[in-house]
């Protein structure tokens, strides 16, 4: 025993040079435990042979070296079932913040309407834009035990574009592909800019922010459950927001209300609507539990 608590000692004064985790270096060293002890019983008997002297265990030797190899098994098979693995990155793991790389795509011309699919459990922030690109950006924070295994998560792609015929599809990477007991990745936000002179469909989501300085075609929020729209100082738009009470229409702006009966239903929903200019362009909002508008003066 006494060989063993000195070959723990070298390990952890090893682990305090180099720098590395001592835990880490018991475990991959474990079985030489059972090495040890097996050699210094061999060698205790060997040295005392020819004195005729017989080793005896008591009960409680008998206990302690059993308890020793039922730990060295259990050892084992958290290693075989990767259990180790787990535990490590537990103990060990840490959050690393990381930006999302800016990514461009060009808008063909002949697309005429653009689908954003929004996530959950995360903000969207969408902005018009002159340009005809959609430019695609975010953070995301990856808890793991290691900063390159971070990186490697992080080159994968999380905002995808496809395209269909005429309508341009924009959907993000669902992260439960990620998120296991090794390590967890957790989007901080995304951010998506939309050319302002196409229509522009945004569906579902948990937190949407709209900066609509320009618009030029009629755009449609749906089943976002919180919104907050920025319109710019020369807005030339339209909002036309159904929601189920007054209370839900927010911001800086005047809205005007009225009750509109719902078709097959005793129940009444209220339409709230601003314009701006000549409100060639129209934000329809629909199916959202809140609704921020706010005006720059």
């Amino acid at each position: 025993m006494g060989i063993v608590l000195i070959a723990f000692g070298v390990l952890i004064f090893i682990a305090q040079i180099e720098s590395v985790s001592a835990v880490k270096l018991s475990i991959k060293f474990w079985p030489a435990i059972l090495f040890l002890i097996g050699g210094e019983i061999l060698w205790y008997s060997y040295k005392y042979k020819e004195e005729d002297m017989n080793i005896k265990y008591d009960f409680f030797s008998i206990f302690i070296v059993l308890l020793i190899v039922v730990i060295n098994l259990g050892i084992y098979s958290l290693i075989e079932t990767n259990m180790i693995d787990k535990i490590n990155t537990r103990i060990f793991s840490q959050v690393y913040k990381f930006k999302i790389p800016c990514n461009e795509f060009e808008v063909d011309k002949e697309i005429e309407k653009i689908v954003v699919n929004s996530p959950f459990h995360t903000s969207l922030t969408v902005r018009s834009g002159e340009s005809n690109k959609v430019v695609s950006s975010g953070s995301i924070n990856i808890t793991t035990d290691d900063r390159e295994k971070a990186k490697e998560v992080l080159n994968d792609e999380y905002i995808v574009i496809n395209k269909l015929d005429n309508v341009l599809y924009i959907s993000f990477m669902d992260c439960s592909d990620y998120n296991n007991n090794i390590q967890y990745v957790c989007p901080c936000d995304f951010n998506i800019t939309l050319p302002c002179n196409k229509k522009v469909e945004i569906n579902g989501g948990s937190d949407l922010r709209l900066m609509a300085d320009e618009i030029k075609d009629n755009w449609i929020i749906d089943s976002v459950n919180r919104a907050k729209i920025r319109l710019g100082k020369n807005t030339d738009v339209k909002v036309d927001a159904y929601v189920d009470a007054k209370e839900m229409l927010k911001g800086n702006v005047k809205w005007k209300t009225t009750e509109e009966k719902i078709q097959g239903e005793e129940e009444h929903a209220v339409k709230g609507e601003l314009v701006y200019g000549n409100g060639d362009s129209c934000i329809y909002v629909l199916n959202c539990d809140e609704l921020t508008v706010d005006k720059l003066e």
